[in-house]
């Protein structure tokens, strides 16, 4: 099984082939079309990515605060995230 961190590293590194590829479709004046799907397989690479950090903080950061009688806090701070997404 893969670790936090191992998976947060793969998924940049899925991000950054995505990027990668839209440098060079647009140095090569690639298809517009295609370049627009590439920036969308980055967006949704990159929603992907706050999946995986947030329910690492969910399984270990929140689950402290609460222990520590802060989960006000943490449920503010999971609300201000959904509000920004």
């Amino acid at each position: 099984m893969k670790t936090h961190k191992e998976k947060v590293t793969h998924r940049i590194q899925i991000i950054e082939g995505h990027i990668k590829a839209i440098k060079r479709m647009i140095e090569s004046d690639g298809y517009c079309v295609d370049i627009v799907l590439q920036s969308l397989a980055v967006q949704k690479a990159l929603k992907k990515l706050d999946g995986v950090i947030i329910e690492n903080h969910m399984r270990t950061c929140l689950v402290e605060q609460i222990k520590k009688g802060k989960s006000e806090e943490a449920v503010k701070e999971l609300l201000d995230i959904y509000k920004l997404s």
